[in-house]
């Protein structure tokens, strides 16, 4: 015990997966991971840190600079992870003049003899043009963190990133050869990157449809009350009438009994409702299933640790490359095919058929 001082992957295997599990400290990890190997190829081509030495040291970069010394890749993977500030893509960076001016900071990544130093607020900005949810107090939290990491063996403290000035971070070699070894990290990032992205455009589509159904009546919402909704659904029963049945307390707008139900605004109000209701059910349906994809790489229940899924992504073991593709494709289907009809709805058109209704309902009891 004593003789293991260095991180290693034979005793600290299972710290590192804990560490990975934590996303604010594992996008930390995996970004200046990137950076040392798909960015600077970890420092072995002199003629590539001597290229983007000489961009950097200018006063003013154009897009000739730019073109003239770095290669394509290079440009490229620098505009993917946001070293580039004010280019969002390859095909705007194509679309601008040779005058163009590129924005890389007041601070960038600089090198000096075998390191690489990233600035934190270059590193926070590259993570969250990925992964926008991490904030910035999380971000700070981990980099203190990450600095000394205790030994679950031998209780030595191993440093997973190493602080360099006041504000520039490096990873630590010994966590660097590491991950090297799983295989391509560039590659699980913008998968990960890709399943995200389509979850968070998932989630605003339904985030839309509960405020929507909101309007009707804010019980609708509750987490009872749906999973009654749902059993309605699945039961192919009149969803009002199962709520009443199951004694869910509505407001007074759905006592209809008496009133014609042939009614345009009627059969408009409850057709619109029915509709929104099933659209929900649909997209927590649709969830499940997202949340099953997620789960090659994270949650609870995920099926593999976080190096497991770096290593299946890298040899494209289990087909695992191709099942998430496909199951994105079939699940974006269904999500345009809901969305399409949801997108032309707004809270005001909703409010205003519910005041409708609501007005031919008084005139009308």
């Amino acid at each position: 015990m004593e003789q293991h001082k260095q991180l290693s992957l034979e005793f600290d295997e299972g710290l590192i997966n804990k560490i990975l599990e934590n996303v604010n400290m594992r996008y930390i990890i995996l970004f200046l991971h990137i950076i040392r190997n798909d960015l600077f190829k970890d420092l072995s081509d002199t003629s590539l840190i001597e290229s983007y030495n000489k961009v950097i040291m200018l006063d003013e970069i154009y897009k000739g600079n730019v073109l003239t010394f770095w290669e394509e890749w290079f440009i490229e993977t620098s505009i993917d992870l946001g070293l580039i500030k004010n280019i969002r893509s390859m095909r705007e960076f194509e679309q601008k003049d040779q005058d163009f001016v590129i924005k890389l900071g007041e601070e960038t990544v600089t090198i000096e003899g075998d390191t690489i130093s990233v600035p934190a607020d270059i590193l926070y900005l590259m993570i969250t043009k990925k992964f926008p949810f991490l904030s910035r107090k999380n971000f700070n939290l981990a980099l203190t963190q990450l600095k000394s990491v205790r030994c679950e063996y031998s209780g030595v403290i191993h440093p997973f990133i190493y602080q360099i000035g006041e504000e520039d971070y490096t990873i630590s070699d010994d966590l660097y050869y590491i991950l090297e070894g799983f295989g391509n990290i560039y590659q699980a990032v913008k998968i990960e990157h890709t399943i995200e992205q389509f979850y968070n455009r998932f989630e605003e589509i339904r985030e839309k449809i509960e405020e929507l159904i909101e309007i009707f009546d804010p019980t609708l919402n509750r987490k009872r009350v749906i999973t009654k909704i749902t059993q309605a659904i699945d039961n192919e029963s009149e969803i009002i009438k199962f709520l009443k049945e199951e004694d869910v307390s509505l407001s007074d707008k759905f006592e209809y009994k008496n009133i014609d139900k042939t009614e345009p605004i009627f059969k408009k109000w409850y057709s619109q409702l029915t509709e929104l209701l099933k659209y929900r059910y649909r997209m927590n349906s649709i969830d499940k299933q997202l949340n099953d994809v997620r789960r090659y790489y994270t949650g609870e229940d995920r099926r593999n640790s976080y190096l497991e899924f770096i290593e299946k992504v890298s040899f494209n073991e289990d087909d695992i490359i191709n099942n998430i593709k496909n199951d994105l494709v079939s699940l974006r289907e269904e999500i345009i095919d809901i969305n399409e009809n949801v997108s032309e709805l707004t809270k005001k058109q909703i409010k205003l058929l519910n005041l409708d209704y609501e007005r031919y309902l008084i005139e009308n009891s």
